[in-house]
Parts: structure tokens; C-alpha cells; sequence
């Protein structure tokens, strides 16, 4: 029974769910994509890091639940670690956007780092951003609760194939990268060109994102909070 209804989801239609539901996924996610690269964006091999990251984890959720033969996420004291973890990301956010708006570009008017620099170096070496930073982040994204994500991972547990389970969950990320990325790339963008006062239009977007991060980590923690499954 528990496999008819898993066998209902093709690898073909979890992409295109995926392709067709990332804009949902942005109203979850929006934050963590964008704003992370609106101040640590450094190129697209740190966009790809991140959503390679974020696909992995769908894709480990997915195997994990259909061994365990139930979904793993929203799940007792998991879904509660998730609430948790979402408020921290978007803390975590607003702290990055309220660097942006202190210290706009990273140069200070007036002094030798204010001139120019070249096109080609953009970024300070002061504030690049280390190299697994953009995976960790990325890492955080994949276990950020989503419905349309649950609704796949529901899907992939039902079929008991923990192999299939994960790569149905990895195809229907691959279905969100254009968009995710998309939205990854325009914050790196912002990020080189941004200076002075529209870095800190940039870095006062952050916030506003990190904060709607919060809201949304907190209220999927009340809704874990009620329930009764530790």
C-alpha cells in the first residue's frame, strides 16, 4: 500500500514539482539564499557549493526516512530542532545585514582603502568568506521545514527504498536550483557592486529577511511545541 502511493511520484514529476514550487520554496527560504550572498557572496562556485550542500541534505532526509519508514522531518523533537535551527539562521542573517548597514562595502570614507578598487577585486580579503562557509550555510537551508519539501520527502519514505527515497528528494532540489540560484546569484551581484548608501539599503534588506526568517522559525516552533510527539 505504503509503496503504490510512492511509486505515484516519478522522478521526471519530482523535478518539475520542484521547478514549478521553488517560488514557494522562496517564501521559506528567500532569506537564507539571498541574504547569505548579499554579504558573503563570492562567486559562483560559492552558489554552487551552497545548493550542492542543500540538495545533499534533502537527499541524506530522504534516504534517512524512508530506512527509518517514516519522514524525518516535522517530525517530535526533530521538527522542534528544525524550529530552533531557523530562528538561529535568522538571527544569524540579521547579524550579517546589520554588518552591512555599520560598515558599508568594507572601506571607511577617508582613509587608503577608500580608493577604487580594481573591477577584478572586489571583495576585501579581510571579509572574504572561508571556504566551507557557503556549505555550512548551505547545510542549514537543506533542514529549513517546508511544506512542498515534507510533501516530497512524504512521498519517498512511503516507498520503503531508501536509494530512491533520496534521489527522488535530490532531483526535486534540482528542480529548485534555477530559481534558488537565481536568487544566490542576484545577492552575490549586489554584494560586488553595492557601496555606501545602497550598501546599506542592501544590508537594511538583509535584516528584513533575517527577521522574516525568525518569524517563520518561530512559529513552525509553536506549531512543534503542541504537539505531543517527542
Amino acid at each position: 500500500m505504503s509503496t503504490a502511493v510512492g511509486a505515484d511520484l516519478t522522478l521526471p514529476l519530482a523535478f518539475l514539482t520542484g521547478v514549478l514550487g521553488a517560488l514557494h520554496c522562496l517564501g521559506m527560504c528567500s532569506g537564507l539564499a539571498g541574504g547569505y550572498f548579499v554579504r558573503c557572496g563570492s562567486g559562483i562556485r560559492a552558489v554552487l557549493t551552497y545548493h550542492g550542500t542543500r540538495i545533499l541534505v534533502y537527499g541524506i532526509l530522504g534516504a534517512a526516512g524512508a530506512l527509518a519508514g517514516r519522514v524525518l522531518v516535522q517530525q517530535g523533537i526533530i521538527g522542534k530542532g528544525q524550529g530552533l535551527l531557523m530562528m538561529l539562521a535568522g538571527l544569524a542573517i540579521v547579524g550579517l545585514g546589520m554588518s552591512l548597514i555599520w560598515r558599508p562595502g568594507g572601506r571607511r570614507t577617508g582613509s587608503p582603502e577608500a580608493r577604487p578598487a580594481p573591477r577584478a577585486v572586489r571583495l576585501d580579503p579581510g571579509t572574504r568568506p572561508r571556504p566551507w562557509a557557503a556549505a555550512v550555510a548551505g547545510a542549514f537551508n537543506g533542514l529549513v521545514p517546508c511544506g512542498l519539501t515534507v510533501s516530497i520527502a512524504i512521498k519517498g519514505a512511503a516507498t520503503a527504498d531508501p536509494l530512491r527515497a533520496g534521489l527522488l528528494m535530490v532531483v526535486f532540489g534540482l528542480g529548485t536550483l534555477p530559481t534558488m540560484g537565481l536568487v544566490s546569484l542576484t545577492g552575490t551581484a549586489i554584494r560586488h557592486r553595492a557601496r555606501g548608501l545602497y550598501a546599506r539599503l542592501a544590508g537594511l534588506a538583509v535584516v528584513v529577511l533575517g527577521l522574516w526568517t525568525l518569524y517563520e522559525g518561530w512559529v513552525f516552533f509553536d506549531i512543534m511545541l503542541g504537539l505531543t510527539n517527542w
